[in-house]
C-alpha cells in the first residue's frame, strides 16, 4: 500500500503540538510565579523567625550572666 504525503496534516499536527507547548509553556510560568511568591513568603518568614531566635538567645545568654553572677555574690556571702 501507497503512503501519500498529506501537507495538511502535517500543518495540523505541527499547529496542535504548537498549542500544547504554548498551553504548558503558560502553565509553567504561572507556576513559576506561584513558586516565586512563596519564596518570597519563605524568605520574610525566615528572617521573623531568625529576629524572634536570635532575641530569645539574647534573652538566655542575659538570664545566665545574671543568674552566674547572683551564684558568684551568693558564694562570696557564704
Amino acid at each position: 500500500m501507497m503512503k501519500y504525503y498529506n501537507r495538511e496534516n502535517d500543518i495540523s499536527h505541527v499547529d496542535n503540538l504548537y498549542d500544547e507547548i504554548r498551553v504548558i509553556r503558560e502553565q509553567l510560568l504561572n507556576r513559576i510565579e506561584l513558586l516565586e511568591d512563596e519564596v518570597e513568603y519563605l524568605t520574610q518568614e525566615n528572617m521573623y523567625y531568625s529576629k524572634q531566635i536570635y532575641q530569645l538567645e539574647s534573652d538566655i545568654d542575659s538570664l545566665l550572666a545574671r543568674i552566674q553572677k547572683e551564684h558568684k555574690h551568693e558564694g562570696l556571702e557564704h
